[in-house]
């Protein structure tokens, strides 16, 4: 969906974890395809020469359509934004639709789903993938006051919308899908894109963050089918998530009592010190009292007192 193709053609090993590779296989062999924005066909080439797949492409820009038909059987010059972009496939059913990283560009995601849906055959699927707004590396530069859009990547400055697991679900349950699989590109925590900000957060905050059961997806996957009557999204991880989200309460106590011992700690540190000083002073009395002339004049009466008592 943008002028710069280059940042789209790529080429990817159709057996590996990368985002294409698993939204390729979900799509499945020999299959009828249509893929919304398909960009220079970098996934159209493998969903022909590896499962076999006749794809039908829609794509926004020229340049990246007129390279996307080396592999596609048909493509549609059309703005997804458009009401009328299915107009082209009036009579026609697909098997399976793909939006891989598409959603997120689009003005009006839900219309555009709504539409690919009349598109599908009854046993149709839809296999979509988007970035995931809720990773921690994101949720690292907020916390730092920032959010940095750049070229490529999680934050790509032309998305302009932004996506969870847990809205994708809502969006798609609300196109008329039902969601049978998702799946995520995982890379931890945090990512080079964000690692300035995560390594710039306290140590605690780290810790709780890499405990987000929704942090750890870059991208997210999902399989879904089209549905007469609608259903709610029931998201698999709300358990996971209501759990990490009542950990701060307990850190915030754990800080509490940490914070009372640690002033305790300095009460009892400054009792010690004031002990010390007190001892210092009376050795240090003691030891002047030792060296007086009066001390050593009075030597022998001590004496002559210890020889009185002992020979009682």
């Amino acid at each position: 969906m943008n002028s710069n193709t280059s940042r789209y053609d790529y080429q990817f090993d159709p057996n590996g974890e990368s985002t294409a590779a698993q939204v390729c296989r979900l799509a499945g062999s020999g299959q009828r395809v249509l893929e919304l924005g398909c960009a220079a066909g970098a996934m159209s080439a493998v969903l022909v020469s590896h499962y076999g797949c006749e794809v039908t492409g829609v794509e926004y820009d020229a340049t990246a359509a007129e390279q996307a038909r080396r592999f596609c059987h048909r493509v549609v010059l059309s703005n997804l934004d458009n009401p009328d972009w299915h107009e082209p496939f009036a009579g026609l059913q697909f098997d399976t639709i793909v939006a891989a990283d598409v959603l997120e560009h689009l003005r009006n995601p839900l219309a555009c789903l709504q539409q690919a849906r009349k598109l599908l055959t009854a046993n149709g699927q839809l296999v979509v993938s988007v970035p995931n707004i809720a990773h921690s590396g994101v949720l690292a530069a907020l916390l730092s006051n920032d959010f940095p859009y750049r070229e490529t990547g999680l934050l790509d400055r032309t998305h302009i919308h932004f996506f969870t697991a847990l809205t994708l679900g809502q969006t798609l349950a609300q196109a008329g899908f039902s969601v049978a699989a998702m799946q995520t590109v995982d890379t931890g925590p945090w990512h080079p894109e964000f690692k300035w900000y995560w390594d710039g957060l306290p140590a605690s905050i780290r810790v709780w963050l890499a405990g987000n059961p929704a942090g750890k997806a870059f991208q997210i996957i999902m399989r879904a089918h089209p549905q007469e009557q609608p259903i709610a999204y029931d998201d698999p991880s709300a358990d996971a998530t209501q759990q990490w989200l009542a950990e701060p309460g307990e850190i915030a106590v754990l800080q509490t009592e940490l914070a009372s011992l640690r002033q305790c700690k300095q009460s009892l540190t400054q009792a010690l010190d004031d002990m010390r000083a007190e001892r210092d002073r009376a050795h240090a009395n003691l030891t002047a009292v030792y060296g007086s002339r009066s001390w050593r004049l009075m030597a022998p009466l001590r004496h002559l007192s210890r020889a009185l008592r002992s020979s009682k």
